[in-house]
Order: structure tokens, then C-alpha cells, then sequence
């Protein structure tokens, strides 16, 4: 019963957060110029042109009204379609998904990977020469600016090597009808430079987490005990206080993950990367309303229910904060 309290609980905040975030979106994108000089030709449209226009996508009307007309046809499923692609706006936004999740996945994974395993070694060796490059490489990386590390990393890794290439996806090929840059090695090369502009700062907090966790597991008695019985250092690292650390590890790496897709505009912007960041500074700019509030609508119901479910998790894993949110 604690646990369905939980997830209505967490369940209504979720609906509040999302309605608040749809409303402060939908205020800032009506107050940013008006889209319909962008549809029409000003150089010969008459003023009763621009009038017809401004009534046919419904910009006559008072804010307030069409938010509700807005929230009611979300609500049905529909958000209009764009007004210079002239496409569904949530169809033109899945579209971009496989690009935004291949990329944010890679980062991720690299994310995790590194950060547990030198946060382990780190805090295994706690006050070493190793423990102190750990701590402020990780203080640098997180931080300094994310266009500032893509910057750097595209001056090092594209311009003065050559290694990389500086933008773009590269070629894809097609599975299950969606398009993968990771299935073809050109895709893979373009797919290293924006994914490892997401993943460095990340790579940094999981590693300072991985660390303090193991410096506080590794002075408890069990740890001491499998000493004792000559265990060797690898395996009482990775058998017994990896485990012991996990649960607050894979709660901000869920955390971190729905950052990644909510705030990977700035390096897809930089990375000519053709995902749903992309897609919305560009629709910004071009004040292409009905994508603009696809997309937000979009990230922020993923950043939500990522963020719920890693509440849940978290509450099935630890007895304690159920029976601290249910007393």
C-alpha cells in the first residue's frame, strides 16, 4: 500500500510539473515574434494577407484561449502540424528521437562505465597521487561549459588530428525501418565527438559518487572480514562494495540519462547533430510554434517519467524511503 502511495504521489506531481512546464512554454514561445511573417512573402503580401493568415493558424485569438484550444488537442493526441515542413509536428519530433536516444545512450554507457570504474579505483586508494587527479579532473569537468567542451573537443579531436569528423550523423543504415548511425563505422566515427561532449561531465559526478561510496563501504567490518579470509582486492572491489554502492549509482545515472535527452540541445546545435535538440533551436528561429511545443512537450514527459520511475526504483530497492514517505 506504501509503494501505490508512492507512485500516486509521485504520479500527481509528475501531472503538475508537466502542466506547469507546458503553460511556461507556451507563454515564452507566443512571445517571441510572430510566425506568420515567416509564412508569408512580405514583400508582396497585402495587410489582408497577413490578416488571413493570422486567423487561419489561430493567432487571433487571445493567449489564454489558445492555450486551452492547445492542451485540448494535446490531450486528443494532435499538436498541429509546422508550419514550414508542413508535417505532423509530433511525427517530425519521432523522428529525430533515434538520433537524440543513439546518442544519449552511447554517452551513457561510456558515462557509467568510466565513471563507476575510476570512482571504485579511486576510492579504493583514497589520499593517493591517482585519488587527487581523480578529484580535480572531475571538479574541472564539471565545470566548465558544455559548448565550451565541445569547442575543444572538435579543435582537438577533428581539426588539429583529424581523427573525428567535426559534424553531422555520418551514413546510416536502416533497422526494424528506423535509421542507425552506430551500425555503420562512419556513423560510429561521428557519433565519438558529441557523445563524448555529453558524457565527460557525467563521467565526473558518477565518479565522485562511485568514490565516496566506496571510501564509506570499504571501512565497514564486512569488508575487513573478507580481507581476513584473502580475498583478493579485485574481487572484494567488484563482488562486494560495487553492489554495495549500486542503488545511489544507477539512480543518478536514470537522473543523468533524462538530463541528457532534455539538455542535449547545446551539443546537437554544435555537432550539426540531427536530433530533437536540433530540431528545437531550430524551430525557435524559424518560430515554428506547433514543433517548438511538440518538442518541449516531449522532453519534458520524458524528463518526468524518467525521473518518476527512478523515484520508484529507488523505493523498491530502499525499504527506508518508503517508510519514510509513508509515515
Amino acid at each position: 500500500m506504501t509503494l501505490l502511495t508512492t507512485a500516486g504521489g509521485r504520479l500527481g506531481q509528475a501531472l503538475l510539473l508537466l502542466f506547469v512546464m507546458s503553460l511556461i512554454g507556451f507563454i515564452g514561445i507566443q512571445s517571441v515574434g510572430n510566425p506568420v511573417f515567416n509564412i508569408v512573402n512580405v514583400e508582396t503580401a497585402t495587410a489582408e494577407d497577413i490578416r488571413q493568415a493570422t486567423i487561419a493558424l489561430g493567432l487571433d485569438q487571445p493567449v489564454w484561449r489558445q492555450y486551452l484550444l492547445f492542451a485540448g488537442n494535446v490531450l486528443a493526441g494532435n499538436f498541429g502540424t509546422s508550419y514550414v515542413y508542413h508535417l505532423p509536428a509530433f511525427s517530425l519530433v519521432l523522428s529525430k528521437l533515434p538520433a537524440t536516444l543513439e546518442l544519449a545512450v552511447l554517452a551513457m554507457v561510456l558515462a557509467a562505465t568510466l565513471g563507476t570504474l575510476v570512482g571504485l579505483l579511486a576510492g579504493r586508494r583514497q589520499g593517493t597521487f591517482l585519488d587527487r587527479i581523480v578529484l580535480k579532473a572531475s571538479v574541472f569537468a564539471l565545470s566548465v561549459p558544455s559548448f565550451w567542451l565541445s569547442m575543444m573537443l572538435i579543435l582537438g579531436g577533428a581539426i588539429l588530428s583529424g581523427w573525428f569528423p567535426s559534424g553531422g550523423r555520418g551514413t546510416t543504415t536502416a533497422l526494424f525501418g528506423v535509421e542507425w548511425s552506430f551500425l555503420t563505422s562512419d556513423g560510429l566515427a561521428h557519433l565519438v565527438l558529441p557523445a563524448l561532449a555529453l558524457a565527460i561531465p557525467n563521467v565526473a559526478l558518477i565518479a565522485r559518487l562511485a568514490r565516496a561510496g566506496a571510501i564509506e563501504v570499504e571501512r565497514l567490518d564486512f569488508i575487513r572480514f573478507c580481507r581476513a579470509k584473502g580475498l583478493s582486492p579485485r574481487r572484494i572491489l567488484f563482488s562486494h562494495t560495487l553492489p554495495n554502492i549500486s542503488v545511489p549509482i544507477v539512480t543518478v545515472i536514470g537522473l543523468q540519462f533524462g538530463g541528457m535527452l532534455a539538455f542535449a540541445v547545446v551539443v546537437e546545435t554544435i555537432f550539426a547533430w540531427p536530433g530533437v535538440g536540433k530540431l528545437l533551436i531550430d524551430s525557435i528561429q524559424l518560430l515554428d510554434r506547433p514543433v517548438v511545443m511538440a518538442t518541449l512537450t516531449f522532453i519534458s514527459v520524458a524528463f518526468v517519467t524518467l525521473n518518476a520511475l527512478v523515484d520508484l526504483f529507488y523505493a523498491v530497492l530502499d525499504p527506508r524511503v518508503r517508510l519514510s514517505q509513508g509515515g
